[in-house]
């Protein structure tokens, strides 16, 4: 599923695992970068503060939504929201000139917030359409080129498929470049503002790029100074195509919830590659089964972790719980509790061990065609020869 749908208007925000999904009314190049920099900002913020909450939001999924009141009540809402239980973080003041102050929250708390309302004179619930609009335009752009700033160089991997997929599809949209490479706009939005930036790309006023260059004279490129100056030796490794190693922030946080799963007796952890995601819908995602050619079972979003740069889901199946396994079009294949699905696709010695005897069977297919085709040769040069024998008489 694209992050962005020109229908449902739908974008997805990543960042260190966490994520959320908004929906928007404009959605457009300009109005993606002012979300990605305005949650950039607040998580950069509560970082230096050793908050959490923005994380948690995002984590939580499902829809967000903005409270919006006179600044002067700031102290009276955060005592007021603390006492309701109500997780939130207080949005960037992008409008300084007309004296009033924004908070995100989840939309279950709305019920709680709108406690909060009839306390609060000049107060109401707003999207996060209503914030961007309200913002002085002045004040969004300096938000944004501050964030960019920070971002620094992007990294030489991300670079490099980027280009080479916009060289494949001249013309594209970024969104979907963004999708056909499983990349968020925290990612990719970097990478075709410097290119940009750099003359190597061109971006339309209507969301699509193109290189400057073809195939081959970006080839060169990455021979030149210019590319090493920015990249230097940094990912050598990558480029040739070798694994890197986790960094230890993302161990630590799998090793992390890896515990927490495991003193949990009720649950199996397991992780899933995002090429196994195959469908996904505001608060579920939908995974293929490994090993199997079409099952697969439907996830919630609130009960998933995303780690290593976004690239792998950790998840818990519950043992008791029963899991039902669909096809491609959705329908019902077969029923399986967690504990009997985990032994099956997950145990990774159990996997080990369908892997080879897939692998064996795979191999006794192969001899088994070439014995057949060997066998089918032989009764043709027979034939051949009682036909040619034949014919000599």
């Amino acid at each position: 599923m694209s992050e962005i749908q020109d229908a449902a208007q739908i974008i997805r925000v990543s960042f260190e695992g966490a994520e959320i999904i908004l929906k928007l009314g404009k959605a457009n190049l300009d109005f993606v970068k002012g979300v990605c920099a305005v949650i950039k900002k607040m998580l950069d913020q509560e970082k230096l503060s050793g908050k959490t909450s923005v994380k948690q939001l995002l984590k939580s999924g499902g829809d967000l939504q903005v409270f919006k009141f006179q600044t002067e009540d700031l102290a009276t809402v955060k005592k007021m929201a603390d006492k309701y239980g109500i997780l939130y973080s207080i949005l960037p003041d992008l409008n300084k000139s007309d004296g009033m102050s924004e908070i995100l929250f989840h939309s279950q708390a709305a019920p709680r917030i709108k406690s909060i309302m009839e306390q609060i004179q000049n107060s109401k619930i707003e999207t996060m359409d209503d914030y961007f609009a309200n913002a002085e335009p002045e004040e969004l752009e300096k938000t944004v080129r501050d964030e960019q700033k920070k971002s620094g160089m992007p990294k030489e991997k991300e670079y490099r498929v980027t280009a080479e997929e916009i060289l494949k599809n001249p013309g594209a949209k970024v969104s979907d470049v963004r999708s056909r490479l499983n990349m968020t706009w925290l990612e990719i939005w970097p990478v075709v503002k410097h290119m940009e930036s750099n003359g190597l790309a061109e971006l339309g006023k209507d969301g699509t790029v193109s290189m400057k260059m073809d195939s081959e004279q970006f080839r060169e490129f990455m021979e030149s100074k210019q590319w090493k100056a920015w990249f230097g030796s940094r990912e050598t490794g990558q480029r040739h195509g070798t694994e890197s190693v986790l960094p230890v922030d993302k161990m630590e946080e799998l090793k992390r919830i890896q515990k927490e799963s495991k003193d949990n007796p009720k649950v199996n952890g397991i992780t899933i590659d995002r090429k196994m995601v195959m469908e996904e819908t505001e608060k579920n995602i939908k995974t293929r089964i490994p090993y199997k050619k079409d099952e697969y079972i439907w996830l919630r979003k609130s009960e998933i972790t995303w780690i290593n740069g976004n690239k792998t889901i950790y998840a818990g199946l519950e043992k008791e719980k029963t899991y039902q396994v669909l096809d491609a079009s959705n329908q019902p294949v077969r029923r399986v509790t967690g504990q009997q699905l985990y032994e099956q696709s997950y145990d990774p010695v159990n996997r080990e061990q369908v892997k080879r005897q897939q692998e064996q069977q795979k191999k006794r297919e192969r001899q088994q065609k070439k014995k057949e085709y060997q066998q089918a040769q032989k009764t043709l040069e027979s034939a051949k020869k009682t036909v040619k024998g034949k014919g000599g008489r």
